[in-house]
């Protein structure tokens, strides 16, 4: 009978806390930058967004940029692209070369070697 008094207590606070949780923004929403404000499809294009790259060893490459599939020498409007890699995109054109990025916030650096690390230590020392 005692733990009926603190459940009870606990669901009216659900429900009286329930109108602040449906205030939390939802994380899978575009940003409002893309969100077209006009009401039309919901969703703005995103200017020059690479949405994948196909990498294919000694074939032909294709990068599908917003919603169109390319390849090397193809045109995405006034633009040429010159090359297609695991991470990005690079494109030419009357202003210059444009590279774009599959996931911008992310850059490749290559691992140490092993050979170069210092060999462990056993604790004793030799003279």
């Amino acid at each position: 009978m005692m733990r009926r008094g603190p459940l009870s207590f606990l669901l009216v606070l659900l429900v009286v806390a329930s109108p602040v949780f449906g205030q939390v923004p939802d994380p899978t929403r575009p940003p409002a930058a893309v969100i077209d404000q006009e009401g039309g499809s919901g969703v703005a294009a995103v200017e020059s967004g690479v949405q994948t790259v196909i990498v294919r060893p000694g074939g032909k490459s294709i990068a599908v940029i917003n919603g169109q599939y390319l390849a090397v020498g193809d045109k995405l409007g006034d633009k040429r692209v010159l090359k297609i890699s695991e991470s990005e995109v690079v494109l030419k054109g009357e202003g210059g070369r444009e590279v774009i990025k599959l996931i911008p916030a992310i850059e490749k650096v290559p691992a140490k070697k092993a050979g170069a690390a210092k060999p462990p230590t056993t604790g004793t020392t030799q003279q």
